[in-house]
């Protein structure tokens, strides 16, 4: 094992070196228990294998981290999946501090597309989070965590992360597409404000509040407008007020990302959250862009801060 890559309620994932062939690896494993109760633990358990074979089901879904290999070990359920050789969207967070308005738009359209593609098979997630997304050296977004995926419908037991989860989950409503929303609405503030609009208590309001405490408002007013007007109808109370889908809040979002960003200042490397955005969704590579250009930013774009 090389090293610690993140913790979750029924695992943890380390880097790891296949022996044989030097292949770098991510190895999800069980915690070891400790006072947990033989059914809880257990639970956690069936939760691991659910995420191994929901992934095969999903194994042609791009964006989706799948699982190589299962088995258990020492009564501990585990799985390998490929290394992308990024981090979690926490340990980015952390690094980078509140994420400019271009850059929380590159990142949350590519998590979009990739929730977008899981609901178009006929799954929702019901666990979207930060720690749940990775993003790459060349700036692509990933999925990981399919161990609350349910196909809608379908019965399940309580799922998602407080803060994170829809309010209408908390009154008994079952997830839906409008709920992981929600929680990718979640996610956009979360990165671009280091706060969550409804921290912990969504279960438990009876009614709507005003999202974020009134200290927020500054850094709230300086995200790009059109991306504060998203992400608003993206945690709205009512699920029904919500954007219909995520592919239309990637449609969207899309809307408001440049066509050409700005060169990298000398002597610094190309952002990689944005070079991926222009050679992926507008076939030009960031890198390559001319540090004579003077090709304006759209009124319309969100701004750096």
């Amino acid at each position: 094992m090389r090293e610690l890559l993140g913790e979750g309620t029924s695992g943890e994932v380390y880097r790891v070196e296949d022996g044989e062939s030097g292949q770098r690896l991510a190895l999800k494993i069980q915690r070891p228990r400790f006072l947990e109760s033989t059914a809880w633990y257990r639970e956690s358990f069936d939760e691991i294998h659910h995420e191994v074979s929901t992934g095969e089901k999903l194994s042609t879904v791009p964006g989706l981290i799948q699982a190589q290999r299962s088995g258990d070990h020492a009564g501990r359920a585990y799985y390998v999946m490929p290394d992308v050789g990024g981090h979690d969207l926490v340990s980015f967070a952390e690094r980078e501090g509140a994420v400019s308005s271009l850059r929380t738009a590159a990142i949350v359209v590519q998590l979009c597309a990739v929730v977008g593609r899981l609901h178009a098979q006929g799954w929702v997630h019901r666990d979207i989070k930060l720690e749940n997304a990775l993003i790459d050296p060349d700036g692509q977004v990933w999925l990981i965590d399919l161990g609350s995926a349910v196909q809608p419908g379908a019965e399940a037991g309580p799922a998602g992360t407080p803060g994170y989860t829809a309010p209408e989950i908390g009154r008994g409503a079952a997830a839906s597409i409008a709920s992981d929303v929600f929680s990718l609405g979640c996610v956009l503030f979360k990165l671009a404000v280091m706060n969550l609009p409804y921290p912990n208590d969504t279960g438990r309001r009876p009614a709507p509040g005003p999202p974020f405490r009134e200290e927020l408002r500054p850094a709230l007013d300086a995200l790009a407008p059109g991306l504060r007007a998203v992400g608003s109808r993206m945690i709205a109370w009512d699920p029904g007020d919500r954007p219909p889908s995520a592919d239309a809040v990637a449609e969207e979002l899309t809307g408001l990302l440049p066509g050409v960003a700005a060169p990298p200042r000398r002597g610094r490397e190309p952002d990689p959250v944005l070079r991926y955005w222009l050679a992926k969704y507008r076939n030009d590579a960031y890198a390559s862009v001319s540090s004579s250009s003077t090709r304006s930013r759209p009124a319309s774009s969100p701004r750096s801060r």
